[in-house]
């Protein structure tokens, strides 16, 4: 659905402070963590995610890089992982893919959160046809 990649440029555009981009292997990949509270009602619905102000959702797009240096075409992935917070409690991440062609592939996942609590993404991506890709990164979380 259109209005959820349109929701989510916005998103990364917003906050593209907190984005994590890793480049290995000829490939992108850009994770970014948004309040889940950014989707309307409708979209959040269409995909069963839950509106919360103790929700976020993890954002994940792999993007090959061209011989420019730009990173563009969004393939798909295989993408698993965690989250930990500062006490050592860890969620599992159950990554949905949302593929709304023309090079609109990205993954979501929900996790609980507290504000202002420092979390750390562990991430395996697998593009296809390619080895695994590890993301590791500390986010500080804000609530609505």
């Amino acid at each position: 659905m259109r209005y959820l990649t349109a929701l989510v440029i916005a998103c990364l555009s917003i906050v593209a402070h907190s984005a994590e981009i890793v480049r290995e292997q000829g490939f992108e990949v850009q994770v970014q963590p948004f309040p889940s509270t950014f989707l309307t009602q409708d979209v959040a619905s269409i995909y069963g995610f839950e509106r919360s102000r103790r929700q976020a959702l993890i954002n994940v797009v792999v993007l090959k890089v061209q011989a420019d240096g730009q990173a563009r075409g969004a393939l798909p992935a295989a993408v698993t992982g965690f989250s930990k917070n500062l006490l050592g409690q860890t969620q599992t991440l159950s990554f949905q893919e949302i593929d709304e062609g023309k090079d609109a592939i990205y993954y979501l996942a929900p996790i609980r959160v507290s504000s202002e609590e420092e979390i750390q993404i562990v991430l395996e991506v697998i593009p296809e046809a390619a080895r695994a890709i590890d993301v590791n990164f500390k986010h500080r979380v804000y609530v609505d």
